[in-house]
């Protein structure tokens, strides 16, 4: 059975993706990560893959930020909230979806690099698909601690106009 991919607004595609997102990050899952207790941006617009039967099967959100990056301006596009549903994993669809969202950063949207934050065991999948460590420092906001370093799970960059490795990098808003 074929698949196909759509790229929504925010919030429409939220909620076409909430089963999936409930369904890998449960209740149960979410307790035990270390990035439980943070508060994350909503997104600017999420692209889905549905199957056959027209279900969520893998799932990815695109934040648009104005940012600074050692206090200069700085355009960037954040990926979160990777997603594929447990019974399709092993199909490459993630790697199809982080391919479709670098696409959209550089052609719809022109930013200066992407941005996503990921587990460890997540970093080999994102190196493969040229996404590189970020060994600066990242700030960001959260509403009970107003801006902190943002150090809970680690950045990686994609190279589009830029190339950032280090430096300090301020979300200026919710990380995502």
């Amino acid at each position: 059975m074929g698949h196909r991919i759509e790229i929504m607004s925010g919030e429409h595609g939220r909620q076409r993706a909430r089963h999936l997102l409930d369904t890998v990050w449960s209740a149960e899952v979410l307790a035990a990560l270390p990035w439980k207790e943070v508060v994350w941006a909503n997104a600017h617009s999420r692209i889905l893959v549905f199957d056959g039967r027209d279900d969520v099967i893998a799932h990815a959100a695109l934040h648009l930020r104005d940012a600074t990056l050692d206090a200069g301006p700085v355009r960037i596009c954040g990926v979160g909230d990777v997603a594929t549903h447990p019974d399709c994993r092993g199909q490459g669809l993630a790697g199809e979806l982080m391919r479709r969202a670098v696409t959209e950063m550089r052609d719809t949207h022109g930013v200066d690099f992407g941005l996503l934050f990921c587990e460890p065991r997540y970093a080999p999948l994102y190196k493969k698909l040229g996404w590189r460590a970020f060994d600066g420092e990242v700030h960001a906001e959260q509403p009970r601690q107003g801006r902190i370093r943002f150090g809970v799970i680690d950045p990686f960059v994609f190279d589009l106009m830029m190339a950032p490795r280090v430096g300090m990098l301020d979300l200026c808003g919710l990380p995502w």
